[in-house]
């Protein structure tokens, strides 16, 4: 199964919200959504990132969320 472009800028976006510390701090447990769409609409705003629909913003926090959940579980480690 091969992922689609969009997908793979998705994934790339979440990687880059945990190595710059957007999905912090946790939320029970899981990602600051609110940090993380504050942090999209100013990437957007500035021309960094292409227009994202709610639906692309949830993915992504869902892939930062799953990627934390593996962390604590030490699937990462």
């Amino acid at each position: 199964m091969t992922l689609s472009a969009r997908n793979k800028d998705l994934g790339l976006m979440a990687l880059e919200i945990l190595e710059n510390d957007y999905h912090r701090p946790f939320v029970n447990g899981k990602c600051n959504r609110d940090q993380i769409e504050d942090k999209i609409v100013v990437g957007i705003l500035a021309k960094k990132l292409p227009p994202l629909t709610q639906k692309d913003v949830d993915i992504v926090c869902e892939m930062v969320d799953y990627l934390i959940e593996d962390f604590n579980e030490g699937k990462l480690q």
